[in-house]
């Protein structure tokens, strides 16, 4: 084997044996749920996260384009941190878009909700 290709095969095994990076998670919005019940957006941070760790999260009409809900936060190692939010602007179960950002990225989860039967 040549030496580059030696090195080749040397850098492939220090890749992929590197441990995974650590990272902020987001708590995924269903896309739809009973008029009632509660919106509850959530992070956390694993151990080892370098880095910011500084969420922000947004919570839209979608009828009006209006924000009307907003919170910054940093998420935490200990354990998720969520929200409860009520169903829709003013609980009025209206269609709703949920938008968390960080790390200069948006990740957006649209929710509606349908009657109680």
């Amino acid at each position: 084997m040549t030496r580059l290709a030696c090195l080749v095969v040397l850098l492939g095994a220090l890749v992929t044996a590197a441990p995974a990076s650590a990272a902020v998670l987001i708590s995924g919005i269903p896309k739809r749920l009973v008029c009632g019940d509660a919106i509850t957006p959530g992070i956390w941070a694993q151990a080892g996260t370098k880095g910011s760790r500084r969420v922000s999260i947004k919570a839209i009409d979608r009828s009006s384009g209006k924000v009307w809900w907003r919170k910054t936060a940093t998420a935490p190692f200990k354990g998720w941190k969520y929200w409860s939010l009520p169903s829709g602007m003013d609980g009025q179960c209206g269609k709703t878009t949920i938008v968390y950002h960080l790390h200069g990225r948006d990740s957006k989860f649209n929710v509606s909700f349908r009657p109680e039967r």
